[in-house]
């Protein structure tokens, strides 16, 4: 057989089904991004999660392998995104990942973890990919695979749902988590104690012993001009105060030393 009738061939084993339609790379590529996307997020939720008592005196002093679990994580979710034969991302499109000699059967998950693990040279796979006239990349050629646009993909409308409520579900948990994770940094527990003990606010204290509303920004180098401040409110929201505590952060002992406390009523706060 001549070498030009070999594409051909390739052309009619993968397209014995004229209802099927190989996916373009410019859809692969969007949804690896959004593979990625959610990987990143998913990381992040279990960084919130399981913050440490004084997260933020560790951060100051982290070095890159305390950085591993938070990437590590990234690289496993992207490892076993296809194990039920497409990832989030090619759901949301209407992809699926199918062997080349069957089109109707899903390639085993063995198959699906050493296409991912490819990804870790992808600038090699993004140029074959784009390079491919059925947008396969390295992986699928050597594993006999193929992402097909899938003909049971759920209504566009109800994909754009479904990724919405998956943003929204994420955005959930951060909103959730985001009191306790801020309630266990260093720099919020010595604000509290600055404000407990501050003589204006000990009424208020009495009535409403919650502090509520807690925010931060925080400046963890050394030596810095700037401060650190944590805001929060005691008191109802309509007589309560706004309280805006200074910190500057000190390595030896590390930790954080309490500036000015500024205690304004809610009625001149700024929206």
């Amino acid at each position: 057989m001549s070498s030009e009738s070999k594409p051909e061939t390739e052309k009619k084993e993968l397209f014995v089904d004229s209802r099927l339609q190989v996916s373009s790379s410019g859809k692969r590529l969007f949804a690896l991004l959004l593979d990625f996307i959610f990987a990143l997020l998913i990381a992040n939720t279990f960084v919130q999660v399981f913050r440490k008592e004084h997260w933020d005196l560790v951060m100051q002093s982290s070095d890159l392998s305390d950085l591993l679990p938070f990437y590590g994580s990234i690289v496993l979710v992207l490892l076993f995104k296809d194990i039920f034969g497409r990832s989030p991302g090619k759901l949301l499109l209407g992809m699926t990942v199918r062997n080349i000699g069957n089109f109707s059967e899903r390639p085993p998950l063995v198959v699906l973890l050493k296409r991912n693990l490819l990804l870790l040279l992808f600038p090699v796979e993004g140029v074959v990919l784009l390079r491919d006239d059925y947008a396969r990349r390295l992986a699928d050629k050597w594993w006999g695979t193929i992402v097909l646009d899938d003909q049971k993909a759920l209504r566009v409308i109800l994909r754009i749902l479904l990724g919405n409520i998956i943003l929204f579900g994420f955005f959930s948990v951060a909103i959730l988590f985001q009191r306790s994770s801020i309630e266990k940094t260093a720099a919020f527990q010595t604000a509290e104690k600055a404000i407990r003990s501050h003589p204006t606010l000990q009424l208020l204290l009495e009535q409403a012993p919650e502090i509520e509303e807690p925010e931060m920004h925080l400046d963890l180098r050394e030596n810095t001009e700037k401060p650190s401040l944590v805001r929060a409110r005691v008191g109802d929201e309509k007589s309560g105060k706004q309280v805006t505590v200074s910190l500057i952060f000190r390595n030896n002992p590390r930790g954080w030393e309490v500036l000015e406390v500024e205690v304004k009523p809610i009625s001149e706060v700024d929206d």
